[in-house]
């Protein structure tokens, strides 16, 4: 870890949210549960950060199975030591975006309904590095305006081999989604959904059927495994295959799951 990345991102939640007003409130563990459960399938885990003294809150025994970590282990310093260099050199930037977007770009109304989504590297406790996706959404909000708890959700992408890059995403099922690329050494705005999020309609053309195959692809499972464990012939997957491709305008599997997962189309409350 190089100590000076990670005190830069401390520097900018520190300048960016220090909070005057903290509003406590209880812990409501199933909501967390049940809200962490629509962002993931598969191997994932969840934190809930309190920025008033960056501390854990609450960290989900996934992180075991995913991370190799133990629960009361789990803190930022952790993270930070564990993340990949090139990575943790540009969080510092990610994480002030992250604060000019929620401050600056959209009213203190809509801050609980979006959520940052960018791509992360983790060493594992076996030595080997996990591609995490990242999601995080305000949880609590402070008496004077600051994020006070975040929810973050981790899920373990590995098997995608999904192309490494340090964009980031806040996204809304309610309002338009912005998507921000880093380009000449700055964040600049590449997409922006208008009708919030656009991919709605990507997930609701789906049968019930087809969202049970996407979700199982999104696992790491093949389609010939994905056939075994729904009981249906090769033949019927193939015809499958075909149509998931189409409709979702995709051209491989890989395209199909990252969009499932940068977007959040999970399907678990379908």
């Amino acid at each position: 870890m190089n100590k000076d990345d990670g005190d830069k991102v401390f520097s900018v939640w520190n300048k960016e949210n220090t909070i005057y007003q903290p509003k406590k409130k209880e812990l409501l563990l199933e909501i967390i549960d049940h809200i962490a459960s629509l962002f993931a399938v598969g191997s994932f885990y969840y934190f809930v950060l309190n920025f008033e003294n960056i501390t854990m809150d609450y960290v989900h025994e996934g992180v075991m199975d995913t991370l190799g970590i133990e629960p009361k282990d789990f803190t930022m310093k952790k993270i930070f030591e564990k993340m990949h260099p090139e990575d943790l050199a540009s969080m510092n930037e990610k994480e002030t975006l992250v604060f000019d977007f929620f401050f600056n770009t959209i009213p203190k109304e809509d801050f609980f309904i979006y959520k940052s989504v960018y791509i992360m590297r983790i060493k594992h406790a076996d030595g080997a590095y996990r591609t995490i996706l990242h999601q995080a959404s305000v949880f609590t909000a402070s008496d004077d305006g600051k994020i006070e708890q975040s929810l973050c959700v981790h899920i373990d992408i590995t098997h995608l081999n999904i192309p490494i890059n340090h964009n980031i995403s806040f996204i809304s099922t309610k309002k338009p989604s912005f998507h921000y690329a880093k380009s000449s050494g700055s964040y600049a705005i590449v997409a922006k959904d208008s009708h919030g999020l656009k991919n709605m309609s990507f997930k609701d053309v789906f049968s019930k059927r087809e969202k049970e195959i996407i979700e199982l692809l999104a696992q790491g499972m093949t389609f010939k495994e994905t056939a075994n464990r729904l009981f249906i012939s090769p033949h019927t997957i193939n015809t499958h295959k075909r149509n998931i491709l189409s409709k979702s305008g995709c051209k491989n599997t890989a395209e199909l799951i990252a969009k499932y997962y940068v977007n959040g189309l999970f399907f678990n409350n379908r």
